[in-house]
């Protein structure tokens, strides 16, 4: 799926607006649900907190991945709001509903991860008329919303969690990045770092387009089996690792 060539002169703008309001209403027919989950082990990380009564950093937990939602909602519009419209795609205010979820069917414990609820039109920047929305300028930036929700969780954790001396690292070499310090990256049950969708959520079942592709996932694993094959002298010390965002 490729997007549409963008109008000549045309930028997309940074405002996006609510799709519906939850909890109380569900998302309406023909939205777009856009899932991205946190890395395994801060879900791990969740979980302890909570068997503690640590609310204090629960919530600081919490406060860190919704920010990163946020940050990804306006990357959304930034990158991928458009409207189909006359074969050219024009930038539009993108409707869009974040909604944080802590577990997934069928798996134990929790699963934090994020459905973003994109309307399936929009309002034109230019003349306000709604349309159908550019499915495929939004499709061809999900990998790097990915990688935008992924660092921003790495970076808000990192300083709200300073107390802690939490750091990120791969476990493995070309490894996604997990929890290092504390070794949470030793309790997980599966090096699988990527989990179907989930489907627990809505009354009605909507589209789902899972962050990062199917295609990015499978190069992540192949190299990881080509990393394997070459020694590896373990991830970098933390305070060599850059994050050019927050």
């Amino acid at each position: 799926m490729k997007g549409l060539r963008p109008a000549v002169s045309q930028r997309a703008t940074n405002k996006a607006v609510p799709l519906f309001g939850y909890p109380h209403e569900q998302p309406p027919p023909g939205a777009l649900d856009l899932q991205v989950s946190v890395a395994p082990t801060l879900s791990l990380l969740n979980d302890r907190l909570v068997a503690q009564g640590d609310t204090d950093d629960l919530d600081l937990l919490i406060q860190a991945v919704h920010t990163a939602v946020g940050r990804t909602v306006t990357q959304t519009q930034m990158l991928g709001g458009y409207v189909a419209r006359d074969g050219r795609a024009w930038p539009c205010h993108l409707e869009i509903t974040p909604v944080v979820h802590a577990t997934l069917p069928g798996h134990p414990g929790s699963w934090l991860h994020a459905h973003l609820m994109v309307g399936p039109t929009a309002r034109a920047v230019d003349d306000g008329a709604r349309y159908d929305i550019d499915r495929g300028s939004l499709y061809d930036v999900l990998d790097s919303l990915y990688s935008t929700f992924r660092r921003s969780i790495e970076y808000r954790t990192t300083d709200a969690f300073r107390n802690r001396e939490l750091h990120w690292g791969p476990p493995r070499a070309s490894a996604p990045f997990e929890i290092l310090v504390p070794p949470l990256h030793q309790e997980l049950d599966t090096t699988e770092h990527f989990r179907e969708p989930c489907t627990g959520l809505w009354d009605q079942q909507h589209e789902i387009w899972l962050l990062p592709t199917a295609d990015y996932r499978a190069e992540t694993r192949r190299r990881e089996q080509r990393a394997a094959q070459r020694p590896w002298a373990g991830p970098a010390h933390p305070e060599e690792r850059v994050y050019p965002f927050g």
